[in-house]
């Protein structure tokens, strides 16, 4: 573990529990202010082909996801912290259980491998990249 101050470990913690929470209230605009202000923001989930750069465009790629999502369930727990200064990485182990409109049931545990950065003294998100460790699916 590194010697980054307690108040920033802390500070990284919530985030990842803040954009937890905020995807399941599903509202673009509270969860994209889990992201940093800036065009170099990147989001790839396994289901994307390419990663959604920007945070507008992140927001509105949230947006368009969660419109066929009736209920999500999203635990997050950090790890592997390495901060320097402004900047740090880690990873994010997740599970989700995530009911879709059409009554589809998804259970997926896995992983985001995270690039923060410090803006206006706050931690966001600046990459998020999702790999599925396991899953399993119901169809409607």
């Amino acid at each position: 573990m590194n010697q980054a101050s307690t108040e920033d470990r802390l500070a990284i913690r919530e985030l990842v529990e803040s954009f937890a929470h905020e995807a399941m209230r599903t509202n673009p605009d509270t969860w994209g202010a889990t992201w940093a202000d800036s065009d170099q923001c990147s989001w790839k989930l396994v289901s994307f082909p390419e990663p959604v750069i920007g945070k507008t465009a992140i927001v509105e790629k949230f947006a368009q996801v969660m419109a066929y999502v009736d209920f999500l369930s999203m635990i997050s727990v950090p790890s592997d912290l390495v901060i320097d200064g402004d900047q740090a990485t880690g990873k994010a182990y997740c599970r989700e259980w995530v009911a879709a409109k059409n009554g589809a049931h998804k259970h997926l545990v896995g992983c985001y491998h995270d690039q923060y950065v410090k803006q206006n003294n706050r931690w966001r998100f600046l990459t998020r990249r999702y790999e599925i460790l396991g899953q399993s699916q119901t169809e409607a």
